[in-house]
């Protein structure tokens, strides 16, 4: 029988990941419009934090996805777009990892410790090599590849919901799971 739904972890650790990628994105979005001061240090200190749960999340995310069985293609997918959804995955993985890494090397060249929204700080143990400017560009240059994955994402979903009318959006969404599709052990 083909396995067509996700783990309830992998549901859970894709759905928490999703809104700490917005909420962090969301962060930065807001932080680029406040003056310097408390309340800019403060939401990029949360973006930070998201940033850090993304990579925290990352490692229980691919033992999820390594360990639990494999979701099967709906019936009649092409070829091409089998491979295509598991290079946006594996493109996803990697910014998900990337990203806050670059994050986390930005704030270590920093001019002094970077706060974490007054839950510690991050040392500026880089800052002498003069790297900020362009591991600062790297990060956004990440941030813009993650944006447009996931759209690319988004986007399959809906095509898959509206277009071809299969169940991959109910894999991952519980309250939209046929009630023959049982969850994977």
């Amino acid at each position: 029988m083909p396995v067509n739904r996700y783990t309830i972890p992998s549901i859970v650790l894709h759905w928490t990941m999703a809104l700490a990628i917005l909420l962090a994105w969301g962060g930065m979005q807001i932080a680029e419009d406040l003056s310097r001061g408390p309340t800019k240090a403060l939401v990029e200190g949360g973006h930070a934090l998201f940033g850090l749960g993304v990579l925290a999340l990352l490692l229980p995310r691919i033992l999820a996805r390594l360990l639990g069985r494999r979701v099967t293609a709906p019936e009649g997918t092409p070829e091409w777009e089998v491979r295509l959804a598991a290079a946006t995955h594996l493109l996803l993985y990697a910014l998900m990892l990337a990203l806050p890494v670059t994050g986390l090397l930005t704030a270590m060249s920093g001019r002094g410790p970077f706060d974490l929204a007054g839950l510690g700080a991050i040392p500026n143990l880089l800052t002498s090599y003069g790297l900020r400017g362009t591991l600062k560009g790297a990060h956004e240059l990440l941030a813009n590849g993650l944006i447009a994955v996931v759209a690319l994402h988004v986007a399959a979903t809906l095509f898959h919901t509206f277009i071809r009318r299969d169940d991959v959006a109910a894999r991952m969404i519980p309250g939209l799971a046929r009630r023959d599709a049982a969850p994977t052990a």
